[in-house]
């Protein structure tokens, strides 16, 4: 494990390294600056259902059985969500209206496992005759991940405004560093299935995943002759998880919504966009 986090460690400074490579006639001419981020995002995502819960199975007849009604029907989607918060540097060409940004953030992720009931049935063992439940209010697991973005954004106005438009695409590729199973009983007393239930769920063996997104947004900001002038960004973002078997209770594919806020500082001299 530490020589994964080595190595995504320096994958992450190779931006840092190629800005601070320039000479300084290069640096006269293109902007290049940090940012601080933070975003969150929804994904709706195929359910991966363990088979120990047990099902309404007359949930698309007009007649149900009460008996099975009671303990919840079970849609076909999971929801992902997704925050994170880092630090990038991007560095401009094309006359300053192109950015290509990567870097280093920490992602934390939470998939569950929720009727659209109060509660609902899980198949603890089978002997002989009998089979034994337990109620469930939910399970949920936390992910920790180390994330590489790469972004590249181009702003479709060709001269400096104080709010100009911008369109992106981009990725993240991200490595869980901890992950995190919580179980909710109905009832405290069944607390001590806590073990036996954890044991049964299916495993997770990919520690990688990876994402892409389009987006849409705003810089906000401008520039200013003889000033460091830091640049605000607000954006709204479609993302669709490429991997699979990353996340608990999360099956193929998926995709949602989401935004992303940054604040840029220059480094070195902040050349307007549209500058040759």
């Amino acid at each position: 494990m530490k020589s994964i986090l080595k190595i995504l460690s320096l994958l992450a400074l190779l931006p840092f390294s190629a800005i601070f490579a320039q000479d300084e006639q290069i640096s006269e001419r293109h902007n290049v600056k940090i940012a601080f981020e933070f975003g969150m995002n929804i994904l709706s995502c195929e359910l991966a259902k363990p088979e120990q819960i047990r099902e309404n199975h007359y949930s698309h007849y007009y007649y149900r059985d009460e008996y099975y009604y009671d303990y919840g029907l079970w849609r076909d989607n999971s929801n992902l969500w997704t925050s994170y918060f880092g630090v990038k540097p991007e560095f401009f060409v094309f006359k300053n209206r192109i950015g290509i940004a990567s870097g280093l953030r920490f992602t934390f992720t939470r998939s569950e496992l929720v009727s659209d009931r109060n509660d609902f049935l899980w198949k603890l063992r089978e002997e002989g005759l009998n089979t034994y439940y337990v109620q469930m209010k939910d399970i949920r697991q936390d992910n920790y991940l180390l994330t590489i973005p790469l972004e590249v954004r181009y702003f479709t106005y060709r001269r400096e405004l104080p709010v100009q438009h911008y369109v992106k695409l981009g990725a993240s590729f991200n490595y869980r560093i901890k992950a995190d199973t919580k179980v909710n009983f109905a009832n405290q007393n069944l607390n001590k299935y806590n073990d036996v239930v954890k044991n049964q769920l299916p495993d997770i063996n990919n520690v990688f995943s990876s994402v892409i997104f389009v987006a849409t947004g705003l810089k906000i900001g401008r520039y200013k002759e003889g000033k460091k002038i830091p640049w605000g960004n607000l954006e709204v973002q479609i993302p669709v998880i490429l991997t699979n078997n990353s996340f608990a209770f999360v099956g193929e594919y998926g995709f949602g919504g989401g935004f992303q806020l940054s604040f840029q500082v220059p480094i070195g001299n902040n050349v307007p966009i549209g500058s040759k």
